[in-house]
């Protein structure tokens, strides 16, 4: 049994078809093409190919959605993303520049992290937190990630591809389901034997949500909630 990031999935707004199709449509397009990959799915829109070993997804949203207040608001997730300084950010707001590497909002307010390359791909997924080397601890024995290229009491990331990135955060926890600590990205994981999974996820740590007939939903030792 093994457990694979599969989607990042970022919250939209819309509860119905054609809200959701306007308010998801935007920011997969905007991913789409930062990243050289396209829409695989519609439906439930679905962005994938390029470089990147990992698919985004576009959730519908509860009708209360609100966007993130980028540095405020609740402990979150956010993607580096590595591009040449050709890409294109039609859409994007730039909220910090940092020199090396600059924050950007998404077309939706989600925010981002964009660092020089010379190709394009997600190069890490940045999860807020507590406690980092704990929160670490966890998705290493979930995702059976041993190896850290970096440990502090402030920041751990853990290798591989993506890279997985723990830093230090107050700001209050998401509380699946609740619209008032609203979850704005969340990871879904896959595997070939879901009975297994789940008991291991059990075994170190997650809190068990929701159970359901296609998927199953989890929380982190830090609240982040996390499908199976």
């Amino acid at each position: 049994m093994s457990l694979r990031i599969q989607n990042v999935v970022f919250a939209c707004p819309g509860n119905t078809p054609d809200s959701y199709d306007r308010g998801a449509r935007p920011v997969a397009n905007f991913y789409a093409e930062l990243l050289g990959m396209e829409i695989i799915r519609e439906d439930w829109f679905l962005v994938g190919g390029g470089a990147s070993d990992v698919q985004l997804a576009f959730g519908d949203g509860p009708i209360d959605y609100r966007p993130p207040a980028w540095p405020d608001g609740a402990q979150q997730m956010h993607l580096d993303i590595a591009v040449p300084s050709s890409a294109q950010l039609a859409g994007a707001r730039l909220l910090q520049d940092n020199g090396e590497w600059q924050v950007y909002a998404d077309p939706i307010g989600h925010p981002f992290c964009l660092l020089p390359s010379d190709r394009a791909y997600i190069r890490r997924i940045v999860i807020d937190c507590p406690d980092p080397r704990a929160l670490a601890s966890f998705y290493s024995s979930l995702l059976d990630r041993p190896e850290r290229s970096l440990d502090t009491a402030s920041r751990v990331v853990l290798a591989g591809t993506p890279e997985l990135a723990f830093q230090h955060s107050t700001s209050p926890a998401p509380r699946w389901p609740d619209p008032a600590y609203p979850q704005q990205v969340h990871l879904d994981l896959s595997t070939t034997d879901v009975p297994a999974a789940r008991a291991h996820a059990l075994a170190v740590g997650a809190e068990p949500l929701q159970t359901g007939p296609d998927h199953h939903v989890f929380a982190d030792p830090a609240g982040h909630p996390f499908c199976i």
